[in-house]
């Protein structure tokens, strides 16, 4: 199972923009559930590994299933302002695997590769 987060402030969401294997596209800050961790404590990880933001109130928003793998999105309030990697994606960095998180527009989504691209639903 995987757990995702949804960042809007004003009208931006925070993304991750990435570049692996020569394509580039912006996925939303999340990852694995780790055994014996529950929903809450696995987004509140995720979002501080890949963002340095804490965690605020959160709500389901959507569910998919790819590849076999439970993928649950949240609707975040985070708390702090400094935007950063600080998790192991910081030590994965290279030019052929490159994380950064990033605050995008939301009229500007429909310009870029998102994943999943119901994020794109936001913009309307």
């Amino acid at each position: 199972m995987s757990v995702r987060a949804v960042i809007i402030r004003d009208d931006k969401i925070l993304l991750i923009h990435r570049i692996k294997n020569d394509e580039e596209y912006y996925v939303t800050p999340g990852g694995g559930v780790e055994e014996g961790e529950s929903i809450q404590e696995a987004l509140k990880r995720e979002i501080k590994e890949e963002t340095n933001l804490d965690l605020g109130k959160f709500e389901k928003w959507y569910e998919e299933t790819y590849e076999g793998v439970q993928t649950l999105y949240f609707i975040c309030q985070v708390e702090g302002n400094e935007i950063k990697i600080i998790g192991e994606e910081l030590d994965k960095e290279d030019k052929n695997n490159h994380y950064e998180p990033r605050w995008v527009n939301k009229r500007d989504l429909k310009k870029v590769t998102v994943y999943p691209e119901k994020i794109k639903e936001l913009a309307e």
